[in-house]
C-alpha cells in the first residue's frame, strides 16, 4: 500500500498561456484598478487532483466560461460519462470543483479544455484524523509568529493538529517551514502544504476604482485552500479551527473553542474579533514584534474584525455547504455568533501586505488600557 504521506504534492494545471483559453473575469471593466490584471487568476484549471474516499476531486477555482469546455472533454463528455458515476459539479461560493466516482489512479482529459494527464492525488484524510486541528493560510509570516500561534492553541485550546497552507513565501519553502514546526512541536501533527497560486485582487475600498467600492468576486485562492483543506485533508478531522496568524481566540475558563464546537448543534461556533493595538508602552522597534508583546486596546479604534469559525467537519454536506474566510456559506447556523469566544486581532503581528501594520512605539496611555483576558491568557500558554 503506497504511504499517503510519500505523496502530498499537488497535482495542478495551468492553461497555456498563449493558448486560446483562459479564466474570463467577473469584473466589469470599469471596476478593475491598474493591479487586476496582473493579480486576476486567469489560467489555474486545478488547484490539485485528489482522492476523497471514494471520489476523485478535480478543484480549482470557480470554471465561469471554462466549465464548458471542461464538460465537453472526454471521458466528461455525456458519451463517455457511464463509468463516472453520481458525477456532480460545484461552481459557486468562489469553488470550482468536479466530483467524479471512480477508482481510476489517472485520469486524460482531452477536448476543447486541451490534453492532460492527470495523476491522482492520494486520499490524506488519514493524516489528522480524529485530531482537533487549526488551519490557515500564510505568507512571508516570520516562523517565530508561526511557532507562537501553535503554541497558543496546544496549550489555550488542545490543538493537537495544524494544517498550514502556504502561499508562496519567498525567506522559507513548505518543507522547510514544516520542518522547522515539527522539531518545536513533536508531539503535534504538523503539515504545511505548498500553495503557490496568485491570491487574487482585493475588493471593496482596496479594490475602488475612482471611489467605487470593488466587489469581492475575484479572490478565489484563499477559499481554494479552505476547501482543498476540508476535503483532501480534513474529513476526518474531529473539529478545525479556521484562524490566522494574527488571530488568538478567547473563551471562557474550562473551555476550549473545539470542545464547544463538537458538542454545539450544528456542530459549528462563529465568533467576533476586536482589534490589539500595535502600540507599546516602551520604545522599541518591529524587530521585537510578537504575539505576547501586545496587549493594549485602544478605545479610538473603528476598524471591524469579521468574524471567524470553528467547525466539525463530518457533520456539514461536502457539496451543499461552503467553507469561505468568514462563512460556512449553506449552512443554517452560518448567521448565529457565539458571544463567548472573541479572537484577539494582533494588528502588529502582520507583514503589511495590506496595509501598514507597523510597531508604534511609546503609546498614549490615555487611549488605551489593557486586555486582561488576553494577558491572562499569555501567561497559561508561556507567550
Amino acid at each position: 500500500m503506497t504511504d499517503p504521506a510519500a505523496s502530498t504534492a499537488l497535482t495542478s494545471v495551468q492553461l497555456d498561456p498563449a493558448g486560446p483559453l483562459r479564466r474570463e473575469s467577473p469584473r466589469p471593466a470599469d471596476l478593475r484598478d491598474a493591479l487586476y490584471a496582473d493579480r486576476f487568476d486567469w489560467h489555474t484549471l486545478f488547484y490539485d487532483c485528489y482522492r476523497a474516499g471514494p471520489w476523485i476531486v478535480l478543484q480549482g477555482p470557480p470554471w465561469f466560461n471554462l466549465l464548458a469546455p471542461l464538460l465537453a472533454s472526454t471521458p466528461l463528455a455525456a458519451p463517455w460519462r457511464r463509468w463516472l458515476r453520481q458525477a456532480r459539479v460545484v461552481d459557486r461560493h468562489k469553488r470550482g470543483e468536479l466530483w467524479l466516482r471512480s477508482d481510476e489512479a489517472r485520469l486524460v482529459l482531452d477536448g476543447p479544455i486541451g490534453r492532460h494527464d492527470l495523476a491522482i492525488g492520494p486520499d490524506l484524510a488519514p493524516l489528522l484524523a480524529g485530531r482537533r486541528v487549526i488551519h490557515t493560510l500564510s505568507k512571508d509570516n516570520d516562523p517565530c509568529w508561526i511557532a507562537d500561534w501553535v503554541q497558543f492553541y496546544a496549550r489555550e485550546h488542545g490543538a493537537d493538529g495544524v494544517l498550514i497552507h502556504d502561499n508562496g513565501s519567498r525567506d522559507y519553502d513548505a518543507a522547510e517551514l514544516q520542518a522547522q514546526l515539527r522539531a518545536r512541536f513533536a508531539d503535534i501533527a504538523i503539515h504545511v502544504v505548498d500553495w503557490p497560486f496568485l491570491y487574487g485582487p482585493q475588493g471593496g475600498l482596496a479594490g475602488a476604482v475612482n471611489g467605487r467600492e470593488a466587489p469581492w468576486d475575484s479572490d478565489f485562492c484563499q477559499t481554494g485552500s479552505l476547501q482543498h483543506a476540508r476535503h483532501r485533508w480534513l474529513r476526518a478531522a474531529r473539529s478545525v479551527l479556521n484562524v490566522d496568524i494574527d488571530e488568538l481566540v478567547i473563551g471562557p475558563a474550562g473551555t476550549t473553542i473545539f470542545a464547544e464546537t463538537e458538542r454545539s448543534p450544528g456542530g459549528f461556533v462563529k465568533f467576533a474579533g476586536h482589534w490589539i493595538s500595535g502600540a507599546t508602552r516602551d520604545a522599541a522597534d518591529d524587530s521585537f514584534a510578537r504575539h505576547g508583546r501586545f496587549v493594549l486596546r485602544d478605545r479610538r479604534e473603528t476598524r471591524v474584525c469579521p468574524p471567524k469559525w470553528c467547525v466539525v467537519p463530518a457533520r456539514h454536506d461536502p457539496w451543499r455547504t461552503s467553507w469561505s474566510v468568514h462563512n460556512l456559506f449553506g449552512s443554517p447556523h452560518n448567521a448565529q455568533v457565539d458571544g463567548r469566544f472573541v479572537y484577539r486581532h494582533m494588528t502588529a503581528i502582520s507583514t503589511s501586505w495590506k496595509e501598514d501594520r507597523r510597531v508604534v512605539a511609546g503609546a498614549d496611555a490615555a487611549a488605551l488600557h489593557p486586555d486582561t483576558e488576553l494577558i491572562a491568557a499569555f501567561a497559561r500558554t508561556g507567550l
